[in-house]
């Protein structure tokens, strides 16, 4: 009895140390990529989840939010597929493929334009900018695309900027410009039947001429001065 008590000691020992010796040798599967956000620089970043389940089609969603600073990029440690967005936009949407950790990095000078549009009225119609990030002196651009909805008709664009056009004109659904400043632009639509009404214009002094980029009050300075001086000219020869 006693030997068969000895053997059975012996096999459990034998069975507890294989077990042990397995779960050291084979730590458990994880079940999630963690993610992590931090910012560096005068700006603050969030993220819409803490993990992702492996294996499945989880994504994550990276907000940048500047605070004095200007946002410049996310730096990403880990391995992603891209959504939407991109290291440049500040709003970043990836499909983890391991663990992730993104910083928002913020600079004291602003190294980009931001192109925005908008649709007035927003039920007749819609208006994007695509990109809506341009890194500056890069002599980068924009296209503008005015979209009709619900019956509505494009009438025109009203920008607030300065820029050139590089294709289409501001009667164009879709308008590509190179900025240089920030870029307001509205994508003004009217219902059928109806007389388009005039857009309200901006006062704002940044309004550049379309052909040349030159502000529109220096344009219309300049034709000022031609004409006046035309006018002394015409009166000296008379003379």
């Amino acid at each position: 009895m006693k030997r068969i008590i000895s053997v059975a000691l012996v096999v459990m020992m034998i069975l507890a140390m294989t077990v042990s010796v397995s779960a050291l040798a084979s730590p458990g599967q994880k079940d999630y990529y963690k993610i992590e956000v931090g910012s560096e620089g005068k700006g603050h970043a969030t993220k819409s989840t803490d993990k992702v389940q492996i294996g499945t089609d989880g994504t994550v969603t990276f907000n940048a939010y500047e605070d004095g600073g200007f946002f410049t990029k996310w730096i990403v440690d880990g391995k992603y597929d891209v959504i939407s967005g991109g290291e440049y936009e500040d709003v970043f949407v990836i499909k983890p493929q391991s663990d992730i950790l993104a910083i928002a990095s913020f600079s004291e000078e602003k190294d980009y334009l931001h192109v925005y549009a908008k649709a007035v009225p927003e039920e007749l119609g819609d208006a994007t900018a695509n990109p809506g990030r341009i890194k500056k002196n890069t002599d980068g651009t924009s296209t503008l695309t005015a979209v009709e909805e619900n019956g509505g008709i494009f009438q025109e664009w009203v920008l607030e900027c300065e820029y050139d056009i590089v294709s289409g004109d501001l009667k164009s659904k879709e308008l590509v410009i190179r900025p240089y400043t920030d870029v307001y632009a509205t994508a003004y639509f009217y219902k059928p039947g109806e007389e388009p009404t005039e857009p309200a214009k901006s006062d704002d002094k940044g309004n550049t001429s379309p052909k040349t980029g030159y502000p529109l009050f220096f344009v219309f300075g300049a034709m000022g001065l031609a004409i006046i001086a035309g006018v002394v000219a015409t009166k000296k020869i008379k003379g």
